[in-house]
């Protein structure tokens, strides 16, 4: 078998069953050449995890101090590095069978303090080169939404709340800082409901490594900013209405 032939194994075996189509078929692949590249060493998943979010922290830096458009671009392409290193913990724990739950959350963990860093970054980094401070305020207000829907989602998918609630067990979504019901049966019908519609744009925009790029190369990182605050705080909305229904409910008398 030729080393293409057994790179395309290497991402066949490790990926997700599930994913958005940039992580799928633009992430994966490269991902897979790592996966291949290091299959044979000792290093671990948990060691891949901590290299892409240094290649963030990098990406987030880019973005503060370079201000021309070149580093806009380069702070971006760093950011997309640092996405396809994370998709190869993944990949790798699933190729070597060294998946483990405190891998799952370390990761989940790292990629909340990535969306973390790119959002105060893109923050700073306008109001560097506008002058406008009310860059930091939406920074800093979707800080704080991001904050509170990572609390939310980490209540929501606790046993106690599931049961005390009878919701079915959710599945870790693709995107960040979202969650999934399980998956429907075979053949079952799409929903195209406003509703579902909505949800999948959500989605899409809290997959910021999905559209990041893109934003970099127009030179508008202000939409960047405001999409993807105005997602996490419509999130945050969905997800406070949701407990306060399914919790705020006056007890039933005997």
């Amino acid at each position: 078998m030729g080393t293409f032939q057994q790179i395309a194994e290497v991402y066949r075996q490790s990926k997700k069953r599930r994913d958005n189509f940039w992580t799928e078929y633009v992430s994966r692949p490269p991902a897979a050449v790592l996966v291949y590249l290091l299959r044979g060493t000792s290093i671990t998943p948990n060691q891949v995890s901590f290299l892409a979010i240094s290649v963030a922290a990098l990406g987030a830096a880019l973005l503060i101090f370079w201000t021309t458009w070149l580093g806009l671009i380069t702070a971006g392409l760093a950011l997309q590095l640092a996405y396809v290193i994370d998709c190869v913990d993944g990949q790798l724990a699933r190729y070597k069978n060294m998946a483990s739950p405190v891998g799952a959350l370390l990761d989940f963990m790292l990629d909340e303090v990535k969306a973390f860093m790119v959002v105060a970054a893109a923050g700073v980094r306008l109001w560097r080169t506008s002058g406008d401070v009310k860059f930091l305020l939406v920074a800093l207000g979707g800080l704080f939404a991001a904050a509170c829907g990572i609390t939310l989602t980490s209540f929501m998918r606790r046993p106690e709340y599931l049961e005390a609630t009878g919701a079915p067990p959710l599945l870790p979504a693709t995107d960040r800082g979202g969650f999934l019901p399980p998956p429907k049966e075979a053949g079952a019908p799409k929903s195209l409901s406003p509703i579902a519609l909505a949800e999948a744009a959500g989605r899409y925009v809290l997959h910021y490594p999905s559209w990041f790029l893109f934003v970099c190369a127009a030179n508008r990182l202000d939409l960047y900013l405001f999409a993807y605050v105005g997602a996490h705080v419509l999130y945050l909305g969905r997800a406070s209405l949701i407990i306060l229904v399914k919790l705020g409910r006056p007890a039933r008398q005997s």
